[in-house]
């Protein structure tokens, strides 16, 4: 602070500019004053909306939205990154950055390398449409947004499953799903040269790189807020999980009999590893025909009533509870009978219909597959899953109650070249 000295007094002058600079020294120690409280505020504020988030957020978004935010407090805001209430993130404007590989507002909310993906080879298409190598749910699906039409998408995350996931692609593509939706969560992006070589070939699938121990939860999110413009229907199953229809050739069919609004549940049947003791490069839904049974004898331990979701996009209610079900804003759940006898998340349903739509649970696997992919590779949560005693016991003896072989001959009607391998027993 400026000093006034007593002698000034007698000289009006200067006493003028003494006050002068002690009024300059009051603003600027006030300005910097209010500034300093003023972004500790903004950053306990940006922390409230942090918190406001967690019960739509990822674990990991949050971990994420922390970092950049103690970023934004140590540089003042400057070119810092910061979030809003809805959940998006919007990342340091630095101009050394490629736009295109960032997650700034997704609609997801979500924070993942986004990557545009090649275009489809409308050619390609074509030829498949005209050629008939499997059917199609629609006469033409070159655009992605049809005024008045319905399409159904699946979205799944994958982990070191290349070996099953043609297969996979292939038999839901057959039902007449629109388009495949894949969470890769290899460390390196490992799906992309599958992506473009089925892209190139005129498949409408697309990979979403996502590293880390990303849970399926945060993967459906990203696929029902991403794409929830794009499509009528979303379905959420693993590469393990084929749906079998019962009463409909196309999935969209059954859907606008069933699913007006909300999410629909459906149930599960297990299959056990039959026969084999290891992988054969033979179709999941060939080698496994064994599957627990409907009655309460013949069910497989607790999982009879857990259940897989499809969903009406336009109800979706955000950030789900459980990878067994959906959140809607609307609808709620219900099973193909209009009903169902729901746990509180939607996760299970012990009324389990199953005459119209079911889905095909190849969980075990064979013995050292079922090792492999649960005791060694670990899951998508970067844990061990039934690994020890008699649960380990269980799961690798247990080789169904059941005959059917219903997935199987679906694949080989609706992509027909798939028929070959009834001619190939060498590894059954």
């Amino acid at each position: 602070m400026t000093r006034i000295d007593i002698a000034n007094i007698r000289q009006p002058g200067r006493l003028r500019s003494s006050l002068c600079s002690l009024l300059v020294s009051i603003c600027v120690s006030s300005y910097i004053f209010a500034a300093y409280w003023t972004n500790k505020a903004g950053v306990s504020l940006e922390r409230t909306k942090i918190n406001d988030q967690l019960s739509f957020g990822s674990p990991h978004h949050l971990q994420l939205l922390r970092h950049n935010n103690d970023t934004s407090s140590a540089s003042l805001g400057v070119g810092a990154a910061t979030s809003n209430l809805s959940g998006t993130t919007e990342p340091p404007q630095n101009p050394a950055q490629n736009s295109s590989n960032l997650s700034n507002k997704r609609p997801s909310g979500v924070v993942y390398q986004y990557i545009e993906p090649p275009p489809i080879n409308l050619t390609a298409r074509a030829q498949l449409i005209a050629g008939h190598k499997f059917r199609l749910g629609l006469s033409d699906l070159s655009k992605n947004n049809q005024t008045n039409t319905t399409t159904t998408a699946l979205c799944g995350i994958v982990k070191d499953a290349e070996n099953y996931l043609d297969e996979w692609v292939d038999y839901h593509f057959g039902l007449g799903f629109h388009t495949i939706y894949i969470v890769d969560n290899s460390e390196t992006h490992e799906l992309k040269s599958w992506q473009d070589k089925r892209r190139n070939a005129g498949y409408f699938v697309r990979v979403l790189p996502k590293p880390g121990t990303s849970t399926q939860m945060y993967s459906y999110h990203m696929c029902a807020a991403e794409f929830k413009n794009d499509h009528t229907f979303m379905a959420f199953f693993d590469v393990d999980e084929f749906l079998v229809l019962k009463k409909h050739d196309k999935v969209d069919d059954m859907l606008v009999d069933h699913l007006s609004e909300g999410s629909l549940a459906i149930s599960w049947f297990i299959f056990g590893s039959g026969n084999t003791s290891m992988y054969a490069p033979q179709p999941v839904t060939k080698r496994f025909l064994y599957r627990d049974g409907e009655t309460p004898e013949t069910r497989h331990g607790n999982q009879w009533a857990n259940v897989k979701s499809i969903l009406k996009l336009e109800d979706y209610g955000n950030y789900p509870q459980s990878p067994h079900s959906m959140k809607t804003r609307r609808g709620g759940w219900k099973d193909t009978s209009g009903g169902g006898s729901f746990d509180k998340i939607g996760a299970t349903n012990k009324d389990r219909p199953t005459d119209v739509a079911v889905l095909h649970h190849y969980k075990y696997l064979s013995p050292k597959e079922f090792h492999w992919k649960s005791c060694v590779r670990k899951t998508v949560d970067d844990k061990f899953k039934e690994c020890d005693g008699d649960k380990q016991e269980s799961s690798v003896s247990y080789k169904g109650h059941t005959f059917d072989d219903t997935a199987w001959k679906l694949l080989k009607k609706n992509v027909p070249k798939y028929a070959m391998f009834d001619e190939f027993e060498d590894f059954m």
